[in-house]
């Protein structure tokens, strides 16, 4: 058995395989082949249904969880429609010739490097919600969907994860969430905490994990790899005697 140390976001057990959750990158044609004005025109568009999906977003969390949170999509919209993202866009399309799906890429690179490069804790957070509207404008841009069904019951495991991506993953099968990096301060961590699902971020996973058991104790931030039976009795034993809860989520094995 192998012990990874991380932070904890909710006081829960769980355990489960490690399954890699991957996000898709988009594939982008840098020049537009016609007028630079219909890229702009394109760009509105996507901007237009993107509000559409967050304002929706935005009535589901606050019919489940409450405005604190559900504010979070109504900060989407507005980063949206941002000035200086907007006209960073609009600029790279009419100046120099380029896609408004490559105008969108450059504009995330551009403006998620600068929250990320702030002092306070709370705006590099935000480098996270930058990626999330860029990949959903792209996704309006380029006719994909955010589709993230599971086979069967896992712990997911990423660098990090989005707002929207919270959202959107098939609760019937997701265990519990680890990250490689991630943030206690981000809105992912509010929406996690908010939707009660087991989380531990900067947790060290390596790649050779994946598919291996694993048992994420939200108390301590531990993460164990490949527990044995006897191993999840003790724990479940420990845990009982200091009256923490008195159940595990375990998946079949």
């Amino acid at each position: 058995m192998q012990v990874l140390l991380g932070k904890p976001i909710m006081d829960q057990i769980v355990a489960g395989r490690l399954c890699f959750y991957r996000r898709p990158v988009p594939q982008v044609q840098l020049y537009t082949q016609g007028d630079w004005r219909q890229e702009i025109n394109r760009f509105h568009r996507a901007q237009q249904i993107s509000i559409l999906e967050l304002n929706t977003l935005y009535h589901r969390a606050l019919n489940q969880v409450g405005e604190g949170v559900a504010s979070i999509f109504l900060i989407h919209g507005m980063l949206l429609e941002d000035h200086d993202y907007v006209e960073t866009v609009r600029g790279l399309i009419n100046g120099q010739g380029v896609t408004a799906e490559y105008a969108v890429q450059m504009a995330e690179v551009s403006f998620s490097a600068a929250f990320s490069a702030m002092d306070s804790l709370y705006m590099q957070a935000r480098a996270a919600d930058i990626r999330d509207i860029s990949r959903r404008m792209l996704r309006a841009l380029m006719g994909g969907r955010q589709t993230l069904l599971m086979d069967e019951p896992a712990i997911l495991v990423s660098d990090d994860y989005l707002p929207s991506e919270v959202m959107d993953f098939d609760q019937r099968h997701l265990l519990g969430l680890i990250t490689r990096k991630g943030s206690l301060d981000s809105h992912t961590a509010m929406l996690v905490r908010a939707y009660h699902i087991p989380a531990i971020v900067e947790v060290p996973v390596l790649s050779r994990h994946e598919g291996r058991l694993a048992l994420m104790d939200g108390y301590t931030g531990q993460v164990y790899i490949d527990p044995d039976q006897e191993q999840m009795d003790n724990l479940r034993e420990l845990y009982q005697a200091n009256g923490r809860p008195k159940s595990f989520s375990l998946a079949a094995r």
